[in-house]
């Protein structure tokens, strides 16, 4: 019986990993031979590209964005955005304080002592890119931005090596007041699912000992 029960708890397991590999599957790495963007949000404690490349897709509306499950997260609310940096920008960010350009600049949170739980900076440009997103590492303070546009890893048209940013978008994930939740790390769901398996798992054996 018990070897029985090992059988549906590793199958159950292989289940919850081919599900983890799915969750992660609309995202691509933001190193690779010849390129790492990972660098390019000062502070920041991962990135994923949104694929494919070229997609040029817009974070609009918030359920697409929620959608794609960036950083194993599904439960993102929208912030505001830094916008039209190629011109006379806005910041409508209620939770940081942007300055600079479309290449270059700098970020400030402002918002309330206690921090949200998990913030992500989303990056957009246009054609030949995709979405780059930046999952900030809390406390989340003062840092610098760069455009992450550059061929490789997007296949930029002609000769140009670098894309200017069209927007920076702020997302957030409400924390419980105590201003050190989050803590800008990746959720594990296959972690605490496996766990949950073992402890039910032990507890069947145990009543049919």
């Amino acid at each position: 019986m018990f070897g029985k029960n090992l059988a549906k708890a590793t199958v159950a397991c292989a289940v919850v990993f081919a599900a983890q590999s799915a969750a992660y599957a609309s995202t691509i790495s933001c190193t690779g031979t010849g390129y790492d963007i990972s660098n390019k949000v000062s502070g920041s404690a991962n990135c994923a590209i949104l694929s494919p490349l070229d997609g040029n897709q817009n974070d609009n509306p918030l359920s697409f964005v929620n959608a794609q499950n960036f950083f194993g997260i599904s439960t993102w609310k929208a912030d505001g955005k830094y916008d039209d940096l190629g011109t006379t920008p806005t910041d409508t960010s209620s939770l940081f304080n942007f300055t600079g350009g479309a290449q270059t600049g700098t970020y400030t949170y402002v918002g309330p002592t206690s921090q949200p739980a998990d913030v992500m900076f989303i990056i957009k440009d246009g054609d030949g890119t995709n979405l780059v997103a930046y999952l900030l590492q809390s406390p989340y303070g003062t840092g610098t931005y760069a455009s992450p546009f550059t061929k490789p890893p997007f296949p930029l048209e002609g000769k140009s090596t670098l894309h200017d940013i069209s927007h920076i978008s702020v997302y957030y994930v409400p924390g419980d007041g105590s201003g050190d939740e989050g803590g800008g790390k990746v959720p594990e769901p296959a972690t605490l699912a496996l766990l949950g398996l073992g402890l039910l798992g032990m507890g069947k054996f145990r009543r049919k000992s």
